[in-house]
């Protein structure tokens, strides 16, 4: 193997692995948050802690924050860096973004 195409292979595997990450990072599957306050891990579909569930912590200016609107009966909270969107009945966590600023 001569010099250039070894360049080049080692070129190509790194766009590859470079390019996994990414699809890796955008995947729903993997979007998650650490729980302050319960020390609990919670990914979309889980089921959260209680507080989550009243409306006393749900965000009232989602809109501002950049997300979309809450199905009736879900609300955005906040869990640690992150807004998770919250059905209010079940607990069960519908979504997730980052937060941002």
């Amino acid at each position: 193997m001569t010099f250039k195409s070894l360049l080049a292979s080692m070129a190509v595997l790194t766009c590859l692995t470079s390019t996994a990450l990414v699809v890796q990072a955008q995947t729903p599957a993997t979007k998650s948050v650490q729980a302050e306050h319960t020390n609990e891990q919670y990914k979309v579909g889980d089921t959260a802690h209680k507080l989550y569930q009243d409306e006393r912590v749900g965000i009232k200016d989602w809109k501002d924050k950049g997300l979309h609107a809450p199905k009736e009966g879900s609300q955005w909270v906040t869990i640690s860096d992150r807004y998770v969107l919250v059905d209010m009945d079940t607990g069960k966590i519908l979504d997730m973004a980052p937060m941002t600023k």
